[in-house]
């Protein structure tokens, strides 16, 4: 306590070193070959170790029991315990409790560091633009798995987490200021836009930008029943908005040619079907593949903590007795590919008790609220790593601001 007292700096320190690492969760600085680090894990336990009065968020406590209880419990149900795959479940899953209280305690204590947070958004995307440029910088600071072609992968080890960083980011930026966003962070999400088109080309976070306008456009249905009184100012600003996207996507269209994110538009222009382009789409196959097949598991298994190394032997099983061909790629996934999915899968009942906690605590009354958690819910069913710190970051700041900055009926 005493050394708490007299070195606060320190703690603002070791606090701060924490969130910036949050900030690239993948970066290796060529000291392994694993996608996801544990930097911001053992920087958060020194952080929380140092204060004297940590501030418990909502649930925190409950959350972390039923981490170490799905934990222990699937490890029962593990076949093998390679070190990889038991330092990753254990860093991947008590990280999302840890980083909760410890991204909570930071915002309480020094706020939300909205222009540091930026910065590393702008770092993101430097070197994402640098990268077909000096291709080896990337190699040594982060594991690269894909090649150009698909797209760009800047801090992340393919172009889809890249997008993923970039669509959480602009979330957390809209977030931070509880939606009050000024015409500089709107400049910054529209970059961010464009680079998950343009730099990243990923289809899946391509499909999220569709999910939120479509749930935007919902919204504006159910709560203005398409009574817009915009102001001449609001008009303007839309009109050039509309035009200046418009005019990026004409001009860097050849940009997307011979993309997957082109093929797929491409596909749905020319009116394929949803079900035609899941069945030839390795990708697409893959990805639903693995939520459909997790959520499956989990009620087969009725709710017990699955296990590790199970998932590859489950979707075996499950495609032995499935009719039709709707999985026809049969991507020999060895884990699951969902946020969601790997809470319920691997951790049964108590991984769905976690994701209840989690939206239970994070769900705020105002207008719009239910499309607004919604939206998030199903997108942590896409194919985010459980390691990912941005998932734990926006469930502190939500916290932070339900019950210091409050909008709507919440006190």
């Amino acid at each position: 306590m005493q050394t708490f007292k007299k070195s606060p700096k320190l703690v603002k320190i070791f606090g701060t070193i924490f969130f910036m690492f949050g900030m690239i969760p993948w970066v290796n600085f060529g000291l392994n070959n694993n996608d996801s680090q544990p930097w911001t894990f053992i920087f958060s336990i020194i952080f929380l170790i140092l204060m004297v009065d940590i501030k418990l968020p909502k649930y925190s406590l409950i959350i972390f029991f039923f981490s170490i209880f799905g934990l222990i419990t699937t490890f029962f149900f593990t076949n093998s315990f390679a070190t990889s795959l038991v330092l990753r479940a254990i860093i991947g899953y008590l990280s999302l409790p840890v980083l909760y209280v410890a991204f909570y305690n930071y915002f309480i204590r020094y706020g939300f560091p909205i222009k540091l947070f930026i910065l590393f958004n702008i770092l993101w995307i430097s070197i994402g633009f640098l990268e077909p440029l000096i291709p080896e910088l990337i190699d040594f600071i982060s594991k690269k798995r894909t090649n150009a072609a698909r797209g760009v992968t800047s801090l992340a080890p393919e172009p889809t987490f890249f997008a993923v960083y970039l669509f959480f980011s602009s979330w957390i930026i809209i977030e931070s200021k509880k939606f009050i966003i000024d015409s500089k962070k709107k400049i910054m999400i529209l970059i961010n836009i464009f680079c998950i088109i343009f730099l990243a080309k990923s289809t899946t976070v391509a499909v999220f930008l569709i999910l939120v306008v479509f749930f935007l456009f919902i919204y504006k249905i159910f709560y203005f029943s398409f009574s817009f009184n915009f102001s001449k100012k609001k008009i303007i600003n839309y009109l050039l908005y509309s035009v200046v996207i418009c005019s990026f996507i004409f001009l860097l269209r050849d940009q997307l040619n011979g993309s997957r994110i082109y093929s797929i538009f491409s596909k749905i222009i020319e009116g394929k079907s949803l079900l035609s382009m899941l069945k030839t789409d390795w990708s697409v196959n893959s990805r639903v593949e693995s939520v459909y097949l997790s959520v499956v598991g989990t009620l087969d298994n009725y709710l017990i903590p699955a296990g590790l190394d199970t998932f590859k032997y489950m979707r075996l099983e499950l495609f032995e007795n499935m009719i039709g061909d709707t999985f026809a790629n049969r991507y020999r996934s060895m884990k699951v590919s969902s946020w969601n999915g790997s809470l319920f899968f691997e951790l049964g009942i108590f991984g769905i008790c976690i994701v209840i906690l989690f939206f239970k605590a994070i769900y705020r009354n105002f207008k719009g609220s239910v499309l607004y958690f919604l939206t998030f819910f199903i997108i942590l069913f896409s194919a985010i790593p459980i390691g990912f710190t941005l998932v734990p970051m926006l469930f502190s700041l939500m916290v932070f601001n339900k019950y210091n900055h409050p909008l709507g009926d919440d006190k």
